[in-house]
């Protein structure tokens, strides 16, 4: 599987020196490429776009006060960035079906619909402009909506998710929301086909390679949804057997893995390749798409440390070292006056004197994004 983790890496964004292709100039071009990126936690998302552009954290938070990215719900009920221009047809396009299950929980909180109804006309009226998420919950309780035991939190949530609203830029440490029509300038209005076309085409080109169920369950709809995406391609999509698993890869993405590592395409469609002789080293955020935007996640971390990756089991996930495009250990960020350290906990052994090397610089690289100094310390078991 080495070729095909390093096929990921490139496809992704994350090393691009692995492909033919430029990296993204700007983060808009990052996110209509790849499509989206998790967002769940603030910082480690605007470390997921930082990796792989190279802007510093500060200069991410300039591409969302330029109204050139934003976050939000488009799917799976989880926060991801996604191009500006993107954000309200791709919630149209996938956010329903997790829309269609949240009425448990409306009961379980006591949201009634003129709940529902009323929050919407209070928010329209209100949110023209970017207001802190403790601003917005006063906003609704000032209104008559009790906002206690997060139902402020969830009221907002859903009208993400039905494209009303969207984030905006930070104020102070608290995430925004605004008005996703005042906020953003133009939104794109493909038609379904072509919507779903759009999803299948940049997934396949920056995941894969990919199985069926790894789409379904990105977009959070049944295989029969990513099917039809994925038929709309046409001979877009190479389709691989090994053992026994159909793998899907993006022709122009697999043409260009070989035209760059020199390589003929295999018989049967195998992954197997040489690796790079030197260690390629990623530090992952917390929440990454290498990991979290595929259902199938043994190709890059070996099923025996998962319970170190995601000690609850319960998608918590921990930061992850990715050498040669698969997960090797688990990293942590901690500060003292100025200066922040990574701590690195390795999976096997202690790091030799190449793979040292390599993760001081993808510490330096961290460090830049955050604009500290940034040490590293390693430990292994």
């Amino acid at each position: 599987m080495a070729r095909w983790r390093r096929e990921r890496l490139a496809g992704l964004g994350i090393d691009p020196a692995l492909g033919t292709l430029e990296g993204p100039s700007s983060a808009g071009d990052l996110l209509r490429r790849v499509g989206a990126l998790q967002a769940q936690d603030y910082g480690s998302g605007a470390w997921s776009v930082g990796l792989r552009t190279g802007l510093t954290a500060a200069e991410v938070e300039q591409a969302v006060v330029a109204r050139e990215i934003v976050r939000t719900w488009p799917m799976r009920g989880t926060l991801h960035w996604v191009a500006a221009e993107d954000a309200r047809w791709m919630c149209e396009l996938l956010a329903g079906k997790v829309l269609g299950s949240v009425g448990r929980r409306f009961d379980e909180l006591g949201l009634t619909e003129t709940d529902v109804k009323r929050s919407r006309e209070v928010l329209e009226e209100h949110l023209t402009e970017p207001r802190s998420r403790p601003d917005v919950v006063d906003l609704l309780a000032a209104h008559g909506i009790d906002p206690a035991g997060q139902r402020a939190y969830h009221l907002v949530g859903y009208h993400c998710m039905t494209g009303l609203l969207c984030q905006g830029p930070l104020i102070g440490r608290q995430p925004s929301f605004v008005l996703l029509d005042a906020w953003v300038p133009f939104s794109r209005k493909p038609a379904r086909e072509e919507g779903l076309a759009i999803i299948a085409d940049r997934y396949l080109r920056s995941h894969g390679p990919v199985t069926e169920r790894d789409l379904a369950g990105w977009v959070s709809h049944g295989l029969g949804l990513a099917r039809e995406a994925l038929a709309l391609l046409g001979d877009r999509v190479e389709r691989h057997e090994v053992d026994g698993e159909v793998w899907l890869r993006h022709a122009e993405a697999a043409g260009a893995a070989v035209e760059a590592e020199g390589l003929a395409p295999r018989a049967g469609g195998s992954p197997d390749a040489p690796a790079p002789s030197s260690p390629r080293v990623h530090l992952l955020p917390q929440w990454d798409e290498f990991l979290l935007g595929y259902k199938t996640r043994d190709v890059v971390l070996p099923p025996e440390h998962v319970v170190k990756v995601v000690p609850g089991r319960n998608m918590v996930f921990r930061p992850t070292v990715v050498v040669d495009g698969e997960v090797a250990g688990v990293w942590r960020r901690t500060t003292a006056g100025r200066r922040a350290a990574v701590e690195v906990e390795l999976f096997r052994g202690r790091a030799t004197a190449r793979l040292r090397r390599a993760l001081e610089a993808s510490t330096a690289a961290y460090g830049r994004f955050l604009g500290q100094e940034t040490d590293l310390r390693v430990g292994g078991s």
